[in-house]
């Protein structure tokens, strides 16, 4: 079985799941409702889900049809949103939900 992901929208949900820790940052920084540990892993998923349905509703716009492998790019959202965050973009996403938290509760 060939599983194969289209180049473009492969790269484009790469940069933007690159990106997605800061969407998380500020998310947990702005609601007040996520404070538990649970739920701040949750929001980094949800947040991953969104940006692979944001790219496969951009690939249908601009192709007409369904990518047969879409499963594989929520996965790939997943994963390289958890990897930028571990291994880059934890310093500067921890101190915008930080700076997001003060500003909150002020």
């Amino acid at each position: 079985m060939d599983l194969t992901i289209p180049t473009i929208p492969a790269g484009v949900l790469t940069l933007l799941a690159f990106l997605g820790p800061f969407a998380v940052a500020v998310v947990n920084g702005v609601v007040r409702v996520v404070t538990e540990p649970w739920q701040k892993r949750a929001v980094a998923i949800v947040v991953a889900v969104i940006l692979a349905a944001a790219v496969i509703v951009l690939y249908v716009a601009i192709t007409g049809d369904m990518p047969p492998t879409w499963p594989l790019w929520v996965l790939w959202s997943i994963v390289i949103l958890s990897a930028s965050y571990a291994l880059v973009t934890k310093t500067p996403a921890a101190r915008l939900e930080a700076t997001l938290e003060a500003t909150r509760s002020t």
